[in-house]
């Protein structure tokens, strides 16, 4: 009996199943679904994936390589998908050697990409109409966080399904939240993301403010991360900035650009006032613009420094 089937008179065998009977694929071992799949294989299932190029890293963690998308839906009892835009997920689906073609009853995906709501749940009832299960399971963490398993799922489907593949997620992370329906999760992500927008610009204003003020950064990111003004961003990247280390980005400016679109969008469909995100907005656009797309979000606190006025003469510096 497969492991994800979620009737009811299977639930029990599922969870009595071994995780070394399970096989998890994955499509999509780059930036975020290498240390995903990292993590499942290092809790003791084999896993499966495709990468259309650089799959050395994956194998080298211990993955099995498969040849197409097909192949990975084919061998694998849960399918992971964990693609960069609505047009790979389309890529991936699709064709003689996609997914589509090799999914059956028994099997579920589990979509990690972010996308419109709209574009996830049409997507979700062709998955449907093979026969297959689909979960919605959004990450919130940077794939530094993902490796120290401190990244947070915010899951969306049916509840059957999810205990179903309990075991897979729990080999993921220790922080899994059911937000509710499939499509429901993308909603809480890009409020994560809009709470991270703000929280990351507020935390290069406090650390340039600081460093204007005569303080070793280094030291009063310390302070300040462990008192009531600390936050997720400060702790994470106010060490960035405080020795002006922007790269290799664990999460780049490029990378939240279709956030900052989707939270936008979202903020204006349900007639939201954001000041402070829409304060914060014009300084990531402008990273975006101006070629630092490919630094880590924490390089925002450089168009912060840029903006400042030059301190007074009279200035006295601390000691």
């Amino acid at each position: 009996m497969d492991p994800c089937e979620a009737t009811a008179e299977n639930t029990d065998t599922n969870r009595r199943q071994s995780v070394s009977e399970l096989v998890v694929g994955m499509i999509g071992i780059g930036q975020l679904g290498l240390p995903i799949a990292a993590n499942l294989i290092s809790a003791g299932f084999k896993v499966v994936g495709f990468r259309r190029n650089d799959r050395a890293a994956f194998v080298a963690q211990g993955g099995q390589a498969m040849e197409s998308p097909s192949d990975v839906a084919k061998a694998a009892d849960v399918l992971l998908l964990c693609l960069p835009g609505e047009s790979a997920q389309l890529d991936v689906l699709d064709g003689p050697q996609g997914v589509l073609a090799a999914l059956a009853p028994g099997k579920t995906v589990i979509e990690l990409g972010t996308y419109t709501r709209e574009f996830k749940q049409a997507q979700a009832l062709r998955i449907e109409a093979t026969g297959a299960q689909v979960l919605e399971v959004e990450v919130s963490g940077s794939p530094a966080l993902v490796t120290q398993r401190k990244a947070a799922l915010y899951i969306g489907g049916h509840a059957s399904v999810l205990d179903g593949c309990s075991k897979v997620l729990e080999g993921i992370t220790d922080s899994r939240f059911h937000i509710g329906p499939f499509g429901s999760a993308v909603a809480v992500k890009l409020i994560a993301n809009y709470l991270l927008t703000i929280h990351t610009l507020a935390a290069a204003e406090a650390v340039n403010m600081g460093r204007r003020a005569g303080f070793d950064p280094k030291q009063l990111v310390e302070v300040l991360r462990q008192g009531a003004g600390g936050s997720t961003m400060l702790t994470v990247r106010g060490p960035m900035m405080a020795e002006g280390t922007f790269s290799p980005a664990p999460g780049p400016f490029k990378t939240l650009e279709k956030y900052l679109d989707m939270g936008a969008n979202l903020a204006d469909e349900l007639g939201c006032a954001t000041p402070l995100f829409s304060a914060a907005l014009p300084y990531f656009r402008r990273a975006l613009e101006g070629g630092m797309e490919d630094l880590d979000i924490s390089a925002v606190i450089q168009l912060i420094e840029a903006d400042s006025v030059a301190k007074p003469t009279n200035q006295v510096e601390q000691k």
